[in-house]
């Protein structure tokens, strides 16, 4: 769906938008004669608090921002982002922080649908404010929205700007859903608007999309609903939203140079441990380490003062098990990612042993 059917169906256009602004709430809002006045904050929250409780149909995108915004609290982050001096009027604040957004690509896709991040921020604001909490398209009314299936867990939920989720071969991105019971033969997966090709197998359900659909959703950062729907009865079961975020910075190598396969390393642990203790101790009595970081290639491996460790790279996440953590003795040891295929080294940091 483009931006503007978006805009219309939610009876925000940004002219609909600086109109519903600047006339304030709707008449149910208007005290009658005969009903007590009661006083209005006109205050910028309360104005803000205001506009927000009074957003129509927002009730899928709304939620939907709520998950990609990701703030407890989205209409005070988007009052602390405004621009412009307090004195005028908020309404106009809101309409430049959104035209701000579009030019310097602070933008969400939010299934398809072009959203600045201020609107996201409105629209999370507006949707906590009115409690809507799922997302819900006045199109989905004939479906019949109920578990049909006890889904164990699915995945995958995320992945990375240009990186293909879950590759199954050609360029296809695919999902996974464990069921405790067979599916109906009539079951699909629906990722936003698109029926994907279904499989069942003994407790799973798979299904994939083309290469060309792959490509259209990893190309850019977005937020996009996964569900089953029983196409015999009309039932639909939310499983949840695969989000794409957008790439962080390539690294920095030890030579100055810029990767090409690692992005920044956003975190790791644990950096420290006491000699002959299990540090982040598995069930199985292990050692391991973790590290954050935005993208990574599957033949990565993580090596601890040059001993390669047997490494599981995930979208986001990389964890290396120490099997020999009693051996180290007390020191410093430099802990790096290695690139098996390019021979890439980044240097992650030092863990001591003490």
């Amino acid at each position: 769906m483009h931006r503007r059917l978006l805009l219309k169906s939610a009876g925000m256009t940004l002219i609909g938008l600086q109109t519903a602004f600047l006339t304030g709430c709707d008449r149910a809002s208007i005290p009658s004669e005969s009903e007590p006045a009661q006083a209005i904050d006109l205050s910028p929250r309360g104005r803000l608090e205001q506009i927000a409780a009074n957003l129509q149909g927002i009730e899928f995108v709304g939620p939907a921002c709520v998950d990609e915004a990701m703030e407890s609290d989205p209409l005070s982050v988007l009052l602390d982002d405004l621009p412009g001096s307090e004195s005028r009027p908020i309404e106009e604040r809101i309409v430049e922080a959104m035209s701000n957004d579009y030019a310097n690509a602070q933008t969400f896709d939010i299934d398809g649908w072009q959203l600045s991040r201020s609107e996201c921020l409105l629209l999370a604001g507006a949707a906590l404010r009115q409690g809507l909490s799922e997302p819900t398209r006045e199109r989905d009314q004939d479906l019949i929205f109920e578990d049909f299936i006890e889904i164990e867990r699915w995945g995958p939920d995320e992945t990375i700007e240009g990186e293909i989720f879950n590759e199954v071969g050609d360029g296809r991105g695919a999902f996974w859903v464990r069921v405790a019971e067979p599916a109906p033969a009539s079951t699909r997966l629906v990722l936003g608007e698109t029926m994907l090709a279904t499989h069942f197998g003994t407790g799973v359900v798979t299904a994939s999309l083309d290469p060309d659909q792959t490509q259209a959703i990893i190309s850019k950062p977005g937020i996009h609903r996964v569900m089953l729907v029983d196409i015999a009865t009309n039932n639909a079961q939310t499983l949840g939203h695969l989000t794409v975020r957008a790439r962080p910075p390539f690294a920095q190598l030890s030579n100055g140079r810029q990767s090409e396969v690692f992005c920044e390393i956003e975190r790791w642990g644990p950096d420290y441990a006491l000699e002959g203790q299990a540090f982040n101790e598995q069930p199985d009595g292990s050692a391991a380490f973790w590290v954050r970081i935005g993208c990574a290639p599957n033949s990565a491996e993580l090596e601890i003062d040059g001993r390669r460790l047997r490494t599981n790279v995930r979208t986001g996440l990389i964890t290396a098990r120490v099997p020999f953590y009693a051996d180290l003795r007390k020191g410093d040891y430099p802990i790096d990612l290695i690139d098996i295929d390019t021979g890439e080294r980044l240097q992650v940091g030092v863990f001591r042993i003490l």
